[in-house]
C-alpha cells in the first residue's frame, strides 16, 4: 500500500468519524434543550459536543476491534470461532459498562455540572439504548469495510483480466510482425538473386517496416494515417516481386486521418490477399482493396484472386483469419468480419466502430 493509499485511508476515517460525532452532537444538543435548565448557548453546545465525544470513545475502540480483528477472524470459520464470539461478547459489556463510568464520573458531575439526576451504573433501560449505539456503530463500519473489500476485490479481478487480455493481444501483435517481416526478408532475397535494382529500395521499405514495429506497434492505438501508411509501404514492397501480372487497387476515403486504431489490425488482411493470391499464382491476378472512414466506423473490403488449386490453401486461411479477429475482440465491442469465397475471388469486409475501443 502507497502512502498515498494510506493517507486517502485515514482521511476517509477521520471523515467517518467527524460525521458520526456532529451527528451524535447535534441529538445531545437537542436533547439537552429539553433536559437542563440553566445553561446558555454556549454551555448548551460546548457540553452536547463533550458528552458526544467522551461518551463515544468507547465505540470507536469497539468499532475498529470488531472490524479489523474479531470480524476478520470470525469470517475464516473453525474451531476459534465461538471463542471469537465470547470474547466479542466480553468486550462489548466492558465497553458499556465503560460508558456509564464515564458519564457517572465525568460528564454528570463535571460537564453538566451536577444539575442532571444521574442514576445507578448499570440500569437496564440505559445498557439497552447504548448497546443499540455500539450495534448501530460497529456494525456500520463493519459492513463499510466488507463492501470497500468486495470492491476491491473485484477491481483487483478486473486488473488481473486486463492484463490477461493485454498479454494475449501482445503475443497475437507479436505473431503478425515476424511473419512479414519473414516474408519481406524472402521477397528481397529473390530480388537479390536476379540481381533487380529494385532490392535497394526494398531494403529501405523493409528499414521503416521496422522502424514502426520496434517503435509504434506497441502502442494502444495510433492514428489511421500511420496504419495506413505502414499498409502502402507493404503494398509497395510486395509490388516490387510482380510485373505487370499484378492488378494492385488502392480506394480510401477518409473524413478523419487523425482516428485512432490499435495498430497492425489491418496488416494480416493485406498479407492474406498476397500470399494466398498474387503469390501463388502463375497467371494474371489482383488485389482490389477499399477503404472508408465516416464518423468514426471503418469499412475495409479486400478481394484477391486465387487459383483453383490453391482452393484448400484458401480455406485454411479462413482458420488464419483467427489472429485478427481475437484481436478485434480483445480491443472493440462494436465490429464485424465476414469472409466469402466464391469462384475464384476470396473477399474480407471488416466493419469497425472505432469509438468502441478498449469497451470490450
Amino acid at each position: 500500500m502507497t502512502i498515498f493509499e494510506v493517507m486517502k485511508r485515514l482521511l476517509f476515517h477521520l471523515l467517518f468519524w467527524l460525521a458520526y460525532f456532529a451527528l451524535r452532537g447535534f441529538i445531545e444538543y437537542l436533547w439537552l434543550h429539553g433536559s437542563l435548565k440553566g445553561f446558555s448557548e454556549t454551555d448548551y453546545v460546548v457540553a452536547a459536543w463533550l458528552a458526544a465525544f467522551l461518551e463515544g470513545l468507547p465505540e470507536v475502540f469497539y468499532a475498529y476491534y470488531l472490524s479489523y480483528r474479531a470480524w476478520p477472524r470470525l469470517e475464516k470459520g473453525g474451531v476459534i470461532r465461538w471463542w471469537i464470539l465470547v470474547e466479542a461478547l466480553v468486550l462489548l459489556l466492558l465497553a458499556i459498562y465503560l460508558v456509564r463510568v464515564i458519564f457517572y464520573y465525568i460528564v454528570a458531575d463535571h460537564i453538566f455540572k451536577g444539575l442532571f439526576p444521574s442514576s445507578e451504573h448499570f440500569e437496564f433501560r440505559r445498557f439497552m439504548a447504548i448497546l443499540f449505539n455500539f450495534l448501530a456503530t460497529s456494525g456500520l463500519m463493519v459492513a463499510v469495510k466488507s463492501i470497500r473489500q468486495q470492491l476491491e476485490l473485484k477491481e483487483k479481478q478486473k486488473n488481473l483480466i486486463k492484463e490477461k487480455l493485454e498479454t494475449e493481444l501482445k503475443m497475437l501483435r507479436s505473431q503478425v510482425n515476424p511473419h512479414f517481416l519473414f516474408n519481406t526478408l524472402n521477397n528481397i532475397y529473390g530480388l537479390s538473386i536476379k540481381k533487380s535494382d529494385k532490392a535497394p529500395e526494398a531494403v529501405m521499405k523493409l528499414s521503416e517496416l521496422l522502424h514502426f514495429t520496434l517503435y509504434r506497434a506497441g502502442a494502444a492505438t495510433i492514428a489511421l494515417e500511420e496504419e495506413l501508411q505502414i499498409i502502402k509501404d507493404y503494398i509497395s514492397l510486395e509490388k516490387l516481386r510482380y510485373d505487370e501480372r499484378l492488378e494492385v487497387k488502392w480506394e480510401q476515403y477518409i473524413d478523419n486521418s487523425q482516428q485512432a486504431i490499435t495498430p497492425l489490425i489491418l496488416l494480416p488482411l493485406i498479407e492474406n490477399a498476397f500470399k494466398h493470391g498474387a503469390g501463388n499464382s502463375r497467371f494474371q491476378s489482383f488485389i482490389h482493396t477499399k477503404i472508408n472512414l465516416r464518423n468514426g466506423i471503418l469499412y475495409f473490403n479486400i478481394s484477391n484472386s486465387f487459383e483453383k488449386n490453391e482452393q484448400k490453401e484458401v480455406q485454411k486461411e479462413q482458420i488464419g483469419l483467427h489472429n485478427t479477429r481475437r484481436q478485434l475482440e480483445l480491443t472493440y465491442k462494436q465490429y464485424e468480419l465476414d469472409i466469402h469465397q466464391q469462384d475464384q475471388v476470396f473477399s474480407v469486409a471488416l466493419t469497425i466502430n472505432l469509438n468502441s475501443y478498449g469497451t470490450a
